[in-house]
């Protein structure tokens, strides 16, 4: 069987003196034949000259002169030094604005001023804003209720007012902010049915603490009474109501 013939090219490593065409430092140590360099570092941040095919041009953004090959050159009418001139110039015509929760700077194209509000620089910043949890909240109530009715926990604890004779509204839009469970108008009373796995997450807790404080400056007391406490301590719950209401 013939192999095909292979040329391997051999570097003979010598101690050599050369001039570095990028420094023009002057070096010796042992080296390939031909090589130009004193090292990697200055080869990469050399212009290379031997296959320099540009020119020479003033950034788009700063004015200062920079190197550019002729593939860049074709590409676009606009090069720059640096990203940081670049991001300068692409949002040279951008609006700029505040954001709502952490008070960071940030542009928008004016384009995308007809699509959306500009209220938050992120979607992090736009999560941790307690009206829009709260419009979440009521989108989602509503959704749910059209699609399912009462959840078992809210059944369980509206019996349970039924057995009290407790007049109330259940699911009451309140101030067209957000839902409440159960409200007895005449007393100005809110019950809540909380599930203990849903309102113990962070955002849910910032909601709720957040929706209390509300309603108590308008004038409403708030009962709050888990699904754990129903199922546990049921005549404990009983009493609470009766005393409450």
């Amino acid at each position: 069987m013939q192999y095909p013939y292979i040329c391997i090219m051999k570097f003979e490593y010598k101690e050599r003196t050369i001039t570095c065409i990028g420094c023009n430092q002057v070096i010796t140590k042992r080296m390939p034949n031909g090589r130009n360099y004193c090292s990697l570092n200055c080869y990469r941040k050399s212009t290379r000259p031997n296959s320099k095919k540009g020119k020479n041009v003033k950034c788009s953004n700063c004015g200062i002169d920079v190197y550019k090959q002729n593939t860049h050159l074709k590409k676009s009418k606009n090069l720059f030094c640096s990203m940081k001139c670049s991001n300068e110039f692409q949002g040279r015509n951008k609006v700029e604005f505040i954001c709502k929760i952490c008070s960071k700077k940030f542009k928008w194209s004016k384009s995308r001023l007809s699509q959306a509000n500009p209220t938050y620089c992120n979607i992090k910043c736009r999560n941790k804003d307690v009206e829009v949890l709260t419009l979440n909240s009521i989108k989602g109530n509503l959704a749910n209720l059209n699609k399912n009715g009462l959840n078992k926990l809210e059944l369980k604890g509206n019996s349970i007012l039924e057995d009290l004779g407790i007049k109330y509204t259940t699911q009451v839009l309140m101030f067209n902010k957000f839902w409440v469970d159960v409200l007895v108008d005449e007393k100005k009373i809110i019950i809540q049915w909380d599930g203990e796995y849903w309102h113990n997450k962070p955002k849910r807790k910032l909601l709720d603490i957040s929706q209390d404080a509300y309603l108590n400056k308008c004038g409403y007391k708030i009962i709050r009474i888990t699904d754990k406490q129903i199922k546990n301590e049921i005549n404990k719950v009983y009493e609470t109501i009766r005393k409450s209401i």
